[in-house]
This record gives C-alpha cells, structure tokens and sequence, in this order.
C-alpha cells in the first residue's frame, strides 16, 4: 500500500509540474494576440450602426510577467461589463484563459476558448453568470488598428448565443508611427514604442509591463534577444 501511495505522490507531483508552464512558454504562446497591446479607445453599441444606449470605453493592454508566468492584462476604467481583464495561455497550443473582473465587483468570471481558422478569438464563461456576458468574440480589422469585440448572452441552451453589444476600438496613435515601424519591442518581438536603457544603450519595448520587466532584468532579456537572433 504505501508503495501504491508513493507512486500515486509521484503521478500528481509530474502533472502539477507539467501544468506549470515556464514564462517563457506562456509568452510565446500569447505572441499570438501581441496586437491587443496598447491603449484604445472604443464605443459600444447594443444595435449595430445605432448609437441608441451606446457608450464609450477605454482599455489599455499591457504584458505582464510575475511568477506565475506572462500574461496580457487589459485594464477598463469606463467600461460598462469588466474593469480589467487577464490573459492567459491554455494547457494545449492555441487555447486561452481570460479572468475578467466585473465592474460591480466580485470574483472574476473566467472564459475559456481559442483562436479559430481566421485569428478571432472566442471565449466561453464556464460558469454563466447573470447579467454577464456568457461569450466574447475578439477580431482585429484595419491591419490591426482596429479591434471589435463582440459581447454575448447565453441562450436557452450552453451552445446558443444572443448579441448584447459590440464595442469597435480604434488603436490610440495609429494614424503616427510609420517612421518607428521597424523598432522592435526586445522582450516580446512586438512595436516597440517606449525607449528604455541600459549600460547607456537605448531600446525599445512595447509597453509600461515590458519595460517593468526589462528594468528589473536587463541583462536577462538581452540574453534571450541574443538568443532569438541566432
């Protein structure tokens, strides 16, 4: 018996490590959706082409990186559903988490989906909650300087869906920048649009979460930019 015990130990000690990806791992997989960082400003509208009931949002998405691995944070101070939401990548390749924190308040709602054939991605609340939205769509138009999300109910059945509203964000800045295209954030490949230093170099990093975690590991990340180039 206590070999079977022991063996058991050792089974749940391997998953518990397997589920526990490297932050490495986990910023590669969000690389993916590296196209929601930065700030936007956004409308919602319950009825498409109808500004009856709409209203404006913010959202300002960052990379974050901690001990518990990357993940892409978005922060909402005037939105109607969600004060910030937390991305996060999934078990397998292509699959993602979101925690979002209702604007009321209360215990974030979580979402599970993954990125279908055209690159939007859809989210699924696993427990519906009342007066939340029980599906979000995320697609990017206008070479990525435009971002819709579409807001859903759950109908009479866990596969049925009912529009609550879309809200169209427009990428703040993006009619600048055409000279800065070809600055690359070192920390995850994407635009770099902040200029940080080290040993009197500068560099670029693609938002305030990036340039956090570059100024607390410079010498790590140029390690790992050195690396990538190779």
């Amino acid at each position: 018996m206590s070999r079977l015990l022991a063996g058991l130990a050792l089974v749940v000690a391997v998953a518990s490590l397997a589920d526990d990806k490297p932050p490495a791992d986990q910023k590669e997989r969000l690389s993916k959706l590296q196209s929601l960082v930065g700030s936007w400003r956004g409308v919602g509208q319950p009825q498409r082409g109808s500004t009856k009931d709409a209203w404006t949002e913010e959202a300002d998405w960052a990379w974050s990186f901690d001990k518990g691995g990357a993940s892409l944070v978005a922060k909402l101070p005037k939105a109607k559903y969600f004060s910030q939401l937390r991305l996060t990548a999934g078990s397998t390749e292509g699959h993602f988490s979101l925690a979002a924190s209702p604007m009321a308040g209360g215990e974030p709602v979580v979402y599970s989906g993954k990125l279908d054939e055209q690159g939007q991605l859809i989210l699924t609340a696993d427990q519906p909650r009342d007066g939340i939205p029980g599906r979000l769509s995320f697609r990017f138009a206008a070479a990525g300087d435009r971002l819709l999300v579409l807001l859903e109910k759950q109908g009479s059945t866990s596969d049925q869906f009912a529009r609550l509203a879309e809200v169209g964000y427009t990428r703040q800045g993006s009619g600048f920048g055409k000279n800065v295209a070809q600055r690359e954030c070192i920390v995850t490949g994407g635009l770099g649009t902040i200029e940080v230093t080290h040993n009197g170099k500068s560099y670029y990093v693609c938002c305030t979460g990036c340039r956090d975690y570059f100024n607390e590991n410079p010498d790590k990340v140029l390690a790992e930019l050195a690396a990538r180039k190779k």
